[in-house]
């Protein structure tokens, strides 16, 4: 009797599983903060007060941005400090001079820079929070896929009328002619997500993990209805999956595909223009018209080529499509050369050197798990996506993913688990 009541005071052994989480922390923090960071809401208005939150992000976290300015060695810092001299302090001076606007609409249009602060935000709060990468993972990838549950139960519910043109403002649900209803849906965790489980597939080889990567592509088809993203992402997993695979099982896939290929050519052959018309619709045209408008205006004068025009805020009354004559005219649809036109030469150098900093140095760590092979492709996807849209429209991702592969690699460095809460060596005061 005396042994089975020790036996039954002594503690219930903790399982693996649940020590792990444990020790890795929770992951809610992360779930609330990397949104913000990601920009989910920077541009839906529907959302109200998150939307006005996110605008202002850069200022609530500017005690971290100082914090990481100050006593973080970050290795990218000076590239970004350059950066936020030119597109804070040089840019709004531009727009006064090329552009008519006052101060107020000058500096109101630095807005969409204001996130490249967010390098040196989240690098401090992961050094103060000292969280373990498991609990970030955790928290960023289940807003993610949770972005891909909230998109679904929103085409599900919302109702039709709710889609029409300035039915309830914002652009959350649109409708056009080429495309009939879809949702505008803040992708950027989602497509990180997407790319995790894709990597997952490639090293585990589940059933199941392929079908969720297929099932998410079709809810971005059929909802979501972005043609570029959609097709560099496609892109991007398929590029992953080849890399994996043998030249016999290349060529063997190679060759299974030429038949539907062939076929889908003789059938819809002649059909083509009317279907190339379909897809691409006026925005094309619209995107070649507004080229067209830019590159005259850039190529016109040297000093606008070298160092830009600055831009004009989205609350202004007076708007870009005023200043070049089209209705339609707008910065984002051009990709670099908005971005040209915008910072010119000097500053568009320094954001490509930006992107191939944050792309190489989330690429090296990419061989140690999925989620950072995650991380590396979001990259890539933005950098694909700049062809038609501005990367400047929302930097906050890119920037965010630089500060992970920081603190990645500073764990590494000091030989951390991936649940281990902390930071590497690497991060040392000034």
């Amino acid at each position: 009797m005396a042994g089975l009541l020790a036996q039954t005071a002594r503690p219930v052994e903790e399982r693996p599983a649940e020590a792990a989480a444990r020790r890795a922390g929770p992951a809610w923090p992360w779930f609330l903060l990397m949104p913000m960071f990601f920009q989910i809401f920077s541009y839906k208005e529907e959302v109200g007060p998150l939307y006005a939150i996110s605008k202002g992000w850069a200022f609530l976290v500017a005690p971290l941005t100082l914090l990481g300015i100050l006593m973080l060695r970050l290795p990218d810092g000076p590239l970004y400090l350059v950066l936020l001299a030119y597109t804070l302090g040089l840019v709004p001076l531009l727009s006064m001079i090329e552009l008519p606007v006052e101060l107020l609409d000058a500096l109101l249009g630095t807005v969409k820079s204001w996130p490249l602060t967010y390098y040196f935000s989240v690098a401090a709060a992961l050094m103060l929070l000292r969280p373990s990468e498991t609990a970030v993972k955790r928290g960023m990838l289940a807003f993610g896929l949770s972005t891909f549950g909230v998109m679904v139960l929103l085409w599900i519910t919302v109702p039709a009328p709710w889609y029409q043109p300035n039915v309830l403002g914002g652009n959350l649900f649109s409708w056009d002619e080429g495309r009939g209803m879809y949702i505008r849906m803040p992708m950027m965790l989602g497509e990180v997500a997407m790319f995790w489980m894709g990597r997952r597939f490639l090293r585990e080889w589940r059933t199941w993990q392929l079908l969720l990567v297929v099932a998410a592509v079709v809810a971005m088809a059929t909802m979501y209805k972005a043609r570029l993203p959609i097709g560099v992402t496609v892109l991007i997993l398929l590029m992953n999956l080849a890399l994996c695979l043998s030249r016999r099982w290349l060529l063997g896939l190679g060759a299974a595909a030429l038949l539907p290929v062939a076929a889908a050519a003789m059938i819809l052959g002649p059909g083509l223009p009317e279907l190339l018309g379909r897809v691409f619709d006026e925005s094309l045209f619209i995107r070649l018209r507004s080229a067209v408008l830019a590159w005259g205006w850039v190529s016109g004068d040297l000093s606008r080529f070298v160092f830009g025009s600055g831009s004009i805020s989205s609350f202004s009354e007076l708007t870009l499509a005023d200043v070049f004559g089209s209705a339609d005219f707008w910065l984002t649809d051009i990709g670099w050369l908005g971005v040209l036109l915008e910072y010119g030469l000097i500053g568009t150098a320094l954001i490509v050197a930006l992107h191939a900093r944050a792309f190489l140095t989330a690429r090296a760590l990419g061989h140690r798990s999925a989620f950072r092979a995650a991380l590396g492709d979001y990259v890539l996807f933005e950098i694909l996506c700049s062809a038609v849209y501005s990367v400047m429209f929302a930097v906050g991702p890119v920037v965010t993913v630089a500060a992970l592969a920081w603190w990645l690699r500073a764990r590494d460095e000091a030989g951390l688990a991936e649940d281990e809460p902390g930071l590497g060596a690497a991060v040392t005061p000034r």
